[in-house]
């Protein structure tokens, strides 16, 4: 390969790394509830008080922070994952996806829900989760990749554009 191709490339790439920063604030959104929340693949009925502000969406997942009376959660929802990692401390039903054990990861607390298919949903926080931060994660519903979930104000999206 020439070096000119190479160059040619190597500001191709660069360019497109640019717009991409640049426009990427442009998909961001907030939302405050009493609002529905679908991110990719967690649903949230947001109550009054609550707020979501989406960080980044992709193909198969986005993430998110929830923030509430509860305090604040950063979530990373994935419409395509395997079952997590840990023990089910309450088990899905037809309502509420299951429910992972809290545990410590890469400095942070972590728990995990999952529809038992390919949906699934991890919070984090620097701090041990409280029981207010528990039942709000239990509010949290998942929908399978290639669902459209009805009432969403605000949704986690991955664009070309």
């Amino acid at each position: 390969m020439s070096a000119r191709v190479s160059s040619v490339r190597m500001l191709a790439t660069s360019l497109a790394a640019f717009i991409f920063a640049i426009a990427a604030p442009a998909f961001a959104g907030e939302l405050a509830g009493p609002a529905r929340f679908c991110g990719y693949s967690p649903i949230i009925d947001l109550i009054e008080g609550e707020t979501v502000v989406t960080l980044q969406g992709g193909i198969h997942g986005g993430s998110f922070r929830w923030e509430g009376a509860f305090g604040s959660l950063e979530v990373n929802g994935i419409g395509w994952a395997s079952r997590p990692k840990g023990r089910i401390v309450s088990e899905q039903t037809d309502a509420r996806p299951a429910r992972f054990a809290q545990r410590r990861t890469d400095g942070r607390y972590q728990i995990a829900i999952w529809n038992g298919r390919h949906g699934a949903a991890y919070f984090t926080s620097p701090n041990r989760f409280t029981r207010q931060q528990i039942e709000a994660i239990e509010r949290v519903r998942l929908f399978k990749e290639g669902e459209t979930p009805e009432g969403c104000n605000l949704r986690t999206v991955f664009s070309w554009e």
